[in-house]
């Protein structure tokens, strides 16, 4: 009778064992973040937005669905593996997933950068290197492969390196939009050299910008701003027609922050600020005459703006703009030469770094 209760105990303890190992491992899984982080535990709730872990170190962890790439309740995934395709070339990996067709594999384990392995072309899969030197070979050979990407990464992960743009309405002080009444152009090419960016697009950029721009003015000596022009450029007569021209050019460098957002398209808000050079030529030409003044001063502009990223390599933007430049004439009077500007254009865009 002590035998067999003994015995009956036996069986129970090894059975609570048994479930409490079980129960222990059920649900214990390792999770795959887009940032390149692992994480392991035991998942004890989940929602659309949201999963919650418990840590092994028994701490809780909420993380966001839209940051984990893929759940696995195996760890056979952190045993690397060579695989052996039909050309002879061996890869050392680790398979971090399989379907029917294909092994989803990671050079490094904690790296987000995979590809895929067709089961048709692989010959053999083994936990010893089969070659002393695969390693080296297998990293060239995976640096060669070629990535796949998402629309949106394709989008969101290429930013404007080249621009050129249009004034379309350009306002000057009020003195100087009643000297020179026709706008005649207002174009500028701006260049990011540099281009700190996150996954999502953020960040701020380097931005270079040359801008070119011109004012016209036609009147007759009978006109009230005849009398004006003369004062400024100490000419003390003016008779029948005359015609004024400035032309101002300007290299400018600093900063701009853009933010991102995707809605098939990437629509990228941005705010920047640039000190500028800028080279004023004022000339005027009356009776057969004419007359020209160059000058050099520093300025600055700001503004805000919206990129649009339609296709990967090609985007429009429309901005608008507030600068000063001075624009001094013969008598030593100065105007503020640049004020406001809307500007549109288009963009070339490249890979800041996240794709190849």
């Amino acid at each position: 009778m002590h035998t067999n209760q003994t015995f009956n105990v036996s069986i129970i303890v090894a059975m609570l064992c048994t479930c409490v190992f079980f129960i222990g491992i059920a649900h214990a899984e390792s999770i795959f973040l887009k940032d390149g982080r692992i994480i392991e535990g035991d998942i004890i709730k989940e929602t659309d937005k949201a999963m919650d872990v418990k840590l092994p170190d028994g701490k809780k962890m909420t993380i966001p669905r839209k940051d984990i790439i893929r759940t696995l309740l195996q760890d056979s995934y952190k045993t690397k593996m060579y695989i052996m395709k039909a050309d002879k070339t061996v890869l050392p990996v680790y398979i971090v997933e399989e379907d029917n067709e294909s092994y989803t594999c990671r050079i490094e384990l904690q790296s987000t950068e995979e590809f895929h392995i067709n089961k048709a072309e692989v010959l053999f899969i083994s936990k010893i290197p089969p070659q002393a030197f695969i390693e080296d070979e297998a990293k060239k050979l995976a640096g060669t492969m070629k990535k796949e990407y998402t629309w949106e990464q394709k989008l969101k992960w290429r930013a404007p390196l080249l621009r050129f743009g249009y004034g379309i309405h350009n306002t000057y002080d009020s003195e100087l939009e009643y000297l020179y009444p026709e706008d005649k152009e207002n174009i500028f090419l701006d260049f990011f050299p540099w281009r700190f960016r996150n996954e999502n697009g953020n960040g701020l950029d380097l931005m270079v910008r040359l801008r070119a721009w011109q004012r016209n003015a036609d009147f007759s000596s009978s006109d009230e701003q005849a009398l004006l022009f003369k004062q400024l450029w100490n000419i003390s007569t003016i008779s029948g027609q005359f015609a004024a021209d400035t032309g101002t050019m300007s290299i400018g460098a600093g900063i701009r922050y853009a933010y991102t957002f995707y809605v098939g398209i990437t629509i990228q808000p941005y705010v920047f600020a640039l000190g500028q050079r800028v080279r004023c030529h004022p000339v005027i030409s009356y009776f057969n005459s004419t007359k020209d003044y160059k000058t050099t001063s520093w300025g600055y502009q700001f503004g805000a703006g919206i990129d649009f990223g339609v296709l990967p390599y090609v985007g429009i933007f429309i901005e608008y703009a507030y600068g000063y430049a001075t624009l001094e004439f013969p008598n030593g009077k100065k105007y503020n030469g640049d004020s406001k500007s809307v500007y549109f254009g288009a963009s070339f865009c490249t890979s800041y770094g996240l794709i190849e």
